[in-house]
């Protein structure tokens, strides 16, 4: 249970950071990281880690700048702002004081990692109350079936941890403390980037006399403390409490909003099959993809049968091996009907001539 609530973490913390970070410059050569698929009966059945390795190497390290400044590129393009008009751009220096006082030096890391500790540091606190190492850990250091340990009461495993691993609750609260630490370090990066977009933000949409005000409130004993506060506040528990208060309202709505989803589409129509297109919608589509034009009626008839079936099936109380299982057999019959299509080239090439006929008859 620990190691997956770590993980998820950790994973959500470099989606949320992925973007900025790249885009920050740094002396340290990239690391390439490369996700590796662990096949079920090697995870832990209480785990669902994603394991990553480095793979950066003097030969890959071209590779891997060339595919950071790719990414960088791509990602700066898509979240690129507005410029500041000439007005903005007057007001900038005196933003640059307001967002000083509201992001000072040190304190989104300081904020962020506030967040992460008052969201995991009841669920660690309950998970170290189970009584020592999991089922899924003593099963991996024992090498027994998972079975053998389930058996296990909580006294007894507590037993197990004090003789496996004296120093267990230490070491898992070193592994806690350090995603905290890791949280203030990777968003103290992200820091001046925030304070920049911010003084970026107040410039736009305050006048220069309201940005002289808030400059003014900062000065005062109580403008000092909200400005310093003011980000904490968003990470204190009292916030979190109270936002995890809500979730079963958030619960309840969900329905609401997966209904919203399927139906936004209502009204349009739906997209055109094989059939559907024209002859030269037929031939350039094919053109494109790299495939005779029976390939890909053949692939396309064969992905809506696929879909419509997919759509009788329930599947609500498949495991995963079931999923995996149908999704591996799916990819069969389509490689095979990929296969066998590929023999009626010759007889596409007079198809292809009689819908060319069509087309300069109905011109």
């Amino acid at each position: 249970m620990k190691k997956l609530l770590i993980s998820t973490a950790l994973g959500s913390l470099a989606a949320v950071s992925a973007q900025p970070v790249m885009a920050q410059e740094s002396d340290t050569p990239p690391v390439a990281v490369s996700v590796v698929r662990i096949d079920d009966a090697d995870r832990d059945a209480d785990t669902d880690e994603v394991w990553f390795e480095d793979d950066s190497d003097e030969a890959g390290g071209k590779d891997d700048a060339m595919a950071m400044a790719m990414v960088t590129a791509m990602l700066s393009s898509m979240f690129e702002a507005e410029p500041l008009t000439a007005e903005a751009e007057a007001r900038l220096p005196l933003a640059n004081s307001v967002a000083a006082s509201l992001v000072p030096e040190g304190i989104y890391g300081e904020m962020m990692g506030q967040m992460i500790d008052s969201f995991l540091a009841p669920i660690f606190k309950m998970a170290n109350t189970e009584g020592g190492m999991s089922t899924s850990d003593l099963a991996t250091y024992t090498g027994l079936a998972q079975e053998t340990v389930e058996a296990l009461t909580d006294e007894q495993r507590a037993e197990l941890t004090d003789i496996f691993d004296p120093v267990y609750q230490s070491r898992e609260q070193a592994k806690f403390d350090g995603i905290i630490s890791g949280v203030n370090t990777l968003f103290g990066v992200l820091e001046p980037g925030v304070r920049d977009g911010l003084a970026r933000a107040y410039a736009s949409k305050f006048e220069a006399s309201e940005l002289a005000e808030l400059e003014s409130f900062f000065a005062t004993p109580v403008g000092a403390k909200y400005a310093s506060q003011s980000l904490l506040l968003n990470a204190d528990p009292q916030v979190i409490s109270g936002m995890m208060d809500t979730i079963p309202s958030l619960i309840e709505k969900l329905p609401m909003l997966t209904e919203s989803f399927e139906n936004a589409a209502d009204g349009l129509p739906e997209p055109r099959r094989y059939d559907d297109l024209t002859p030269s919608e037929q031939r350039r589509a094919a053109e494109m993809l790299g495939i005779d034009q029976s390939t890909l009626r053949e692939s396309m008839a064969a992905a809506e049968a696929m879909e419509e079936e997919a759509m009788t099936i329930d599947m609500s109380d498949w495991s995963d091996e079931d999923l995996d299982a149908a999704a591996d057999e799916a990819a069969d019959e389509i490689d095979a009907d990929s296969e066998g299509s590929m023999d009626s080239s010759e007889a596409d090439e007079g198809e292809s001539f009689e819908e060319a006929m069509e087309d300069v008859g109905g011109e």
